[in-house]
This record gives C-alpha cells, sequence and structure tokens, in this order.
C-alpha cells in the first residue's frame, strides 16, 4: 500500500471519530435532562408496629378473654420447644432457663440457684410478678418486654398460642393461680364458679435465660420457650373452689385460710330460684347451644364420664349431685359447708349459682362474676342435663 492510500483511510478514521464526538456534544446539548421542581408523585410508606387492616392497627383481645377459651393440652404441645431449656415437673431442676413449675405470679428472678440477667433483675425490682398480663407481654416479644434480657426467643406472635401456654403454665402447680376476671365471668357458674385461671409458667419464657447462663444464650426454640417464658409467683395459695369448678388458689406461697362460712340453707336456696323463668325454658333449649356457651369451662372442666379433675372439677354426672362431693377436687370452705348443710347442684340451685356465685354462695372465691343472660343459663343447663347415663328429668 502506498502511502497515498494510508493517508486516505486515516482521514476516514479521524473524520468518524471527529464526527461521533460531536455528534455526542450536540445531543447532549439539545436533549439536557431538567429535574422536576416538584415530583409527579410521591409514595408514602407508613412504619407500623403491628398488623394492619383496612389502614388501621388490629386491635388485639385481652389475654383474660382469651384465656376462656384457651387449650391446656395444645399448650402442652407447644411448650415441647422449651423442653431443652426448662424443667416442667415439680420438684424440676434449672437447666439453661429456670424450672416452670409454680411459675404464675411468682416474683420475677425468683427461682432459686438460676443465674438472671441484669434486665430480668431490673424488670424485678419493686415485687414484680409473672402474672397473666406480663407472661403474655413476655411471650409476644421477649426483648421489647424486657430491656436487656439475654432471653433469645423471637416470641409467639399468635395470640392464641400464647393463651394456651399460659393456660398449660397456671396448671403446673398444686394450687392453680385464680382464672383474671374477664376470662372467668364468662364461664358458667358452676364450671367457672371456683375455677383458679390456669397457670402459665411465665418464667418460662419470661427468662429462658439464654445468655443469663452459663450455656450461652438459650437457642431460639428451647431459650424462648414458648409462651412458657415468663417467670410466674412459685407459690400461690389456692382460693375457694366451687363445686363446678377448681381451687382458685388465693394468695402466693401459704394457702388461704377461708374462715368457715354458714352456706346458705339447702332448702331456701332452691326457693329463691323456684320462681326463675329460666327453669321453665330448659326443656326449649338447644344442647348443642349450651355445649358451645360451655367451651369456655373446658379449660378448668372435664365433660366426659369419668373426667379428672382439673383446675375445676369434673362436671359428668353433676346435675343432683351434692355439693361438694366430686372425690379428691380441693373445696373452698364455703362450698364444703354448702354441701355439709345439705346443699345440692339441682336445677334452681344450678340456676341461681350460675346468675351470681357469689351471692348464692356467700364468701367462695370464685372469681366468676356469672351469666346474666336467661338464655344461656337455660342452655347451660339443658346441656349439663345431658351429663349423664341416665339425665335428671326437667323440672
Amino acid at each position: 500500500m502506498d502511502s497515498f492510500e494510508f493517508n486516505k483511510i486515516a482521514g476516514a478514521v479521524l473524520f468518524a471519530a471527529l464526527a461521533a464526538f460531536g455528534l455526542g456534544i450536540l445531543s447532549d446539548i439539545i436533549f439536557e435532562g431538567h429535574e422536576a421542581e416538584t415530583p409527579g408523585y410521591v409514595i408514602e410508606v407508613a412504619e407500623t408496629g403491628g398488623v394492619e387492616t383496612g389502614g388501621e392497627e388490629a386491635a388485639e383481645e385481652p389475654i383474660a378473654a382469651l384465656l376462656a377459651s384457651a387449650d391446656t393440652d395444645a399448650g402442652k404441645s407447644v411448650a415441647k420447644k422449651c423442653a431443652a431449656c426448662h424443667s416442667f415437673d415439680e420438684g424440676g431442676a434449672n437447666k439453661v432457663g429456670p424450672a416452670l413449675w409454680n411459675s404464675v405470679n411468682r416474683p420475677v428472678a425468683a427461682v432459686e440457684g438460676f443465674k438472671y440477667s441484669d434486665g430480668l433483675k431490673a424488670f424485678a425490682e419493686g415485687g414484680t410478678v409473672w402474672d397473666y398480663e406480663h407472661l403474655n407481654g413476655f411471650l409476644t416479644a421477649p426483648k421489647k418486654y424486657v430491656s436487656g434480657t439475654s432471653m433469645g426467643f423471637a416470641g409467639l406472635k399468635k395470640p392464641a398460642d400464647r393463651a394456651n401456654i399460659i393456660a398449660y403454665l397456671r396448671s403446673l402447680a398444686d394450687d392453680p393461680a385464680p382464672m383474671p376476671q374477664a376470662a372467668a365471668a364468662e364461664a358458667p357458674a358452676e364450671m367457672a364458679a371456683d375455677v383458679p385461671t390456669t397457670e402459665a409458667p411465665a418464667e418460662m419464657a419470661a427468662e429462658t435465660p439464654a445468655a443469663e447462663t452459663p450455656t450461652a444464650e438459650a437457642p431460639a426454640a428451647a431459650a424462648e420457650a414458648p409462651a412458657p417464658a415468663v417467670e410466674a409467683p412459685a407459690a400461690v395459695a389456692p382460693a375457694a373452689e366451687t363445686e363446678m369448678t377448681a381451687p382458685a388458689p388465693a394468695e402466693e406461697a401459704a394457702p388461704v385460710e377461708t374462715p368457715a362460712v354458714e352456706a346458705p340453707a339447702a332448702a331456701a336456696a332452691p326457693a329463691e330460684a323456684a320462681d326463675s323463668p329460666v327453669l321453665a325454658m330448659i326443656g326449649e333449649m338447644s344442647a348443642d347451644d349450651g355445649k358451645k356457651v360451655a367451651k369456655k369451662c373446658a379449660a378448668c372442666h372435664a365433660f366426659d364420664e369419668g373426667g379428672k379433675n382439673k383446675v375445676g372439677p369434673p362436671l359428668w354426672g353433676i346435675l343432683n349431685r351434692t355439693a361438694g362431693m366430686a372425690e379428691g377436687f380441693k373445696y373452698s370452705n364455703a362450698l364444703k359447708a354448702f354441701g355439709e348443710n345439705g346443699g345440692s347442684w339441682d336445677y334452681a340451685a344450678l340456676d341461681a349459682y350460675l346468675a351470681n356465685p357469689k351471692g348464692f354462695v356467700p364468701n367462695t372465691k370464685m372469681s366468676f362474676a356469672g351469666l346474666k343472660k336467661e338464655k344461656d343459663r337455660a342452655a347451660i343447663l339443658a346441656y349439663i342435663r345431658t351429663l349423664a347415663a341416665e339425665p335428671v328429668a326437667l323440672p
């Protein structure tokens, strides 16, 4: 190739490069972009701490109400996650987390020989106990509820799971703690009458001292013992119980002495309820409807034939049974006196008791407020009547 041909090729390449460079500058001038003074639209994302429904945070049902229908057996299943870090048996030893027997209403950070975190110790100041509210809050989000705790458990987000765990923890005691007022108020008289609330060893979840123990932080599953993480006061004295309900622990530590009271006269009791329109309604009510209402009592009472005592006595064969007679069940002095004076659970007595437990059996420690709706009482009685091999004749 001679020099002339080479110069033509070099010139063409140089011209193309200059042209491309010039067009780039020209296009920048023509199509220069300008940032808008005001954006066309702004999408705002609101930060929320909870679940939202329709733009508003959904209100959670109080733990007292949830406990009324809590399932102790379901709570025991959830508590299996805590078995690696907690013992549940009476006299059980501390593990990665403190022992959970008798934990409901137990003072926080009070298990002997267990090394608690500074966060739990600070939370315990002032006599804080693992009552139902504290257990529920701690099990929801341990680290948020007790700042500085070493508990590694993330928390139980489902309210039903927390209620079931707490109900199970409540049962881990010789004398289960009394049910919260709101929960007990809904239960049918006989069944709620003297029912002590289910105990959930708060301690369980509360302080599965993941990090507080020499064992480093408790493993997520166990360390955060699902609901049982919170500590509850250890010994709660049983409160008086009704024939239909279980003993309700009244105080911590020592059993409460209930002064012997005069029980309502057996004959007088039914007489007061004799004119109740409820008795006339029983035959018209559906036992199935009554069974639905009785679900509130399932955490504390057995309904099947041969059922065992739970927080309250079994209800099979309760109609026309002498008060205070369920074998092996510890009744309040008031209920014992009522039965010893000839009091029995006939239709009229049950109706009056379900309407106003404390009014019908003075000095009973039953925390149930009573069923105010006559329809509910009639339905419950229609269902209770079926709990027998040979149902009692209608009134």
